[in-house]
């Protein structure tokens, strides 16, 4: 990175970093599309072209900020996509794993940057890179004649050139459109144009014309490749003027009907002006906080607006002081929601790029898997988003080597030969449940119980439940690969996804049918800057849990408790439930009063779930949630602070946490 200190670290981030991250976003669905059509034999030239530009855009950005480790890989790669949409031949598997590579290498120096580090070399990949761009191209020689005019031939691009020429050699019609515009409106109406074409043809180049007669119009001319016939052209035109000439007949189709070099696709919208802002998450942090301290200051003179209104409720002034603040209260309430929703981004942003990792991952393991992504269009807030992109891979990778089975033993199961696997979002409320669908093994519950008895988390002597086998698949150290694989098989991968989805107070639960497939699902809210919180009473103390961590609140009914050794256990229409006190877990003083009503707060994970005793419900609040103290920060369960208004300080709680935190803890009603 250029020196330069901070004014150079805030250019790069305020001008590389996001325009950097939009590119490598779109080219990240436009590759998984080349490899698509490439697979299929399909030749596309516009989508060639739109990478090729990508990667250009991408060039141009980095030579701006004085980075020239990505400038020139970024430049090496577009040599090769140069070399073939000259050819006009989608790229072979060879090429196409090196433009794989050459994105890869490009994504992790932009991300080292980010991270104040420097660009990566990368010699060895620049050096096949420019190999590949040098190919023959065994279509040259010299172009075909066409009856056009030298001037505008003269005019073309070695691009459009090359397009002409291969059209030309293969058998395609090709038509020359002349046409004269009006200088006020020739921009809007040209672009109308060539859509209307591209929807029956490929449009190979456009070029303007001037001459004398600039009385009548610009004069521009249109060259057309694989039109059906002259109609065609005629109708797209949409009574626009135009003379057109048929420069050469076209052969007849192919069986399949396909046309050499036409393309499929309507080309690149020319844009205008961006109509988005690009606002760094800091400063959006900060108004959040402004507005969250606002908040509690309008509280707190909602509170002493009220108490002199009962103290002169016969004085005017009072009374319009209190019907003010109560005016304000809805306006403050719109401006927090505003400032969170500006924060919100679709998760398309994350399942484009999980969609690319997922067919580069099973091309490696052998397997074939068809990976659909669907709600994309859900929000989430962005620092949540950028945290559950980890989880997400890790899902979805142990889905490809513990889930998909190897197209033979599918093909043995009864199955089809190409694997299965859903990314799915949909909003829930405040929430957003995320769920990973794949159809191939399931878990196998007696493997569960041996591998997890070898490494000692379970009691070999003992059955295993379907319950206790869920839980234990999020254990520390289990895998039931028997080997370390690019994809999986450390036993880590489960386990640090519970835990990181804990840190975003959501929960995460897996289902499955042996031989069928597994589904595991996460809720998370939408935003951790305001989350929707259960407001509960305990040894005098009030907590905030996050509702998002609650399966489901009880009143407790004295007579379906009973003692179990040193538990207490709560008689539930679907099983047991352990009962323990939330001021045991989190060591409080005081005792629940005799006689006074009790009530619980379900959670933990599927099969280990636990009431946890409180003395009431104090009713929801959508609270915003504050880091503690270092003193507190690592205490188990405690998730932060945040304040109701009445200027204290309530703690957050992650009931996970706290019962993880103290598992060997037994409490009694």
């Amino acid at each position: 990175m250029p020196e330069g200190g901070r004014t150079d670290r805030e250019r790069l981030e305020r001008d590389f970093l996001p325009e950097a991250e939009a590119i490598f976003e779109a080219l990240a669905e436009h590759l998984r599309e080349l490899e698509a059509r490439s697979a299929a034999h399909e030749v596309k030239p516009a989508l060639l072209n739109t990478i090729f530009r990508e990667i250009h855009s991408l060039k141009g950005l980095a030579a701006l900020q004085g980075l020239q480790p990505i400038t020139d890989l970024a430049h090496d790669l577009e040599e090769l996509l140069q070399r073939l949409r000259l050819e006009g031949t989608g790229p072979a598997a060879p090429e196409i794993d090196l433009i794989h590579e050459a994105y890869d290498a490009l994504i992790r120096s932009t991300r080292r940057l980010s991270e104040a580090g420097e660009p990566e070399a990368a010699d060895d990949l620049r050096r096949r890179l420019r190999s590949a761009a040098r190919e023959e191209d065994p279509g040259a020689g010299p172009p075909v004649p066409l009856p056009l005019d030298p001037r505008v031939r003269g005019s073309l691009s070695e691009y459009e050139e090359r397009r002409l020429d291969l059209a030309a050699r293969g058998g395609c019609s090709l038509f020359l459109l002349r046409l004269r515009l009006d200088p006020e409106d020739f921009d809007a109406r040209l672009r109308a144009l060539v859509r209307a074409l591209e929807e029956r043809a490929e449009v190979i180049a456009t070029v303007p014309r001037f001459d004398d007669d600039t009385t009548s119009g610009m004069l521009f001319h249109i060259i057309v490749s694989g039109a059906r016939d002259r109609a065609s052209i005629e109708a797209a035109t949409g009574g626009v003027a135009a003379e057109i000439d048929l420069l050469q007949e076209g052969r007849p189709s192919a069986p399949d009907g396909s046309r050499p070099g036409q393309g499929e696709d309507q080309g690149e919208e020319i844009r205008g002006v961006s109509e988005t802002l690009r606002v760094p998450v800091g400063r959006l942090d900060e108004l959040l906080a402004q507005v969250g301290d606002l908040s509690i200051a309008l509280l707190a003179l909602e509170r002493a607006a009220r108490r002199m209104g009962e103290s002169h409720p016969a004085d005017r002034d009072v009374r319009e002081l209190v019907r003010q603040v109560r005016a304000l209260q809805p306006r403050l309430l719109g401006l927090q929601r505003g400032a969170i929703e500006v924060r919100l981004v679709p998760l398309q942003q994350v399942f484009g790029r999980v969609g690319r990792m997922v067919a580069r991952a099973a091309q490696a393991a052998g397997k074939e898997v068809d990976f659909h992504a669907l709600g994309g269009e859900t929000e989430l807030d962005k620092a949540m988003m950028d945290e559950l992109a980890s989880p997400l891979v890790h899902l979805l990778r142990n889905a490809l080597d513990h889930g998909i089975e190897s197209p033979d033993e599918r093909l043995r199961c009864g199955k089809q030969r190409r694997g299965r696997l859903v990314l799915t979002a949909v909003p829930r409320g405040r929430s957003v449940m995320i769920e990973i669908i794949d159809d191939g093994r399931g878990i196998d519950i007696e493997k569960v119980r041996a591998v997890a008895a070898a490494a000692g988390l379970y009691d070999a002597q003992h059955s295993i439940t379907p319950d206790e086998a869920r839980e234990l698949i999020f254990a520390e150290g289990f895998s039931t690969s028997g080997q370390v694989s690019q994809l999986s098989g450390r036993g880590v991968g489960l386990a640090i996804v519970r835990r990181a989805i804990r840190r975003l107070k959501g929960s995460i639960e897996v289902r499955f049918i042996a031989g069928q497939g597994t589904t595991f699902t996460i809720t998370t809210p939408i935003t951790m800057a305001l989350v929707p919180a259960l407001i509960v009473k305990a040894a005098g103390q009030r907590f905030a849990i996050p509702i998002t961590t609650i399966q489901e609140n009880l009143r407790i009914d004295r007579a379906r408790l009973r003692r179990e050794g040193d538990r207490t256990i709560y008689e539930h229409s679907r099983g047991p439930l352990p009962l323990v006190r939330l001021q045991s877990l989190m060591r409080c003083a005081g005792e629940t009063g005799e006689g006074e009503e009790r009530f619980a707060v379900v959670a933990g994970s599927a099969g280990h779930s636990v009431g946890i005793l409180v003395d009431g419900f104090l009713g929801q609040q959508e609270v915003v949630i504050k880091p503690v103290g270092r003193r507190l920060r690592d205490l188990p369960g405690l998730a932060g602070a945040t304040d109701l208004g009445d200027a204290t300080a309530v703690l957050v709680l992650d009931p996970e946490g706290l019962i993880a935190g103290r598992s060997g803890e037994r409490s009694a009603v």
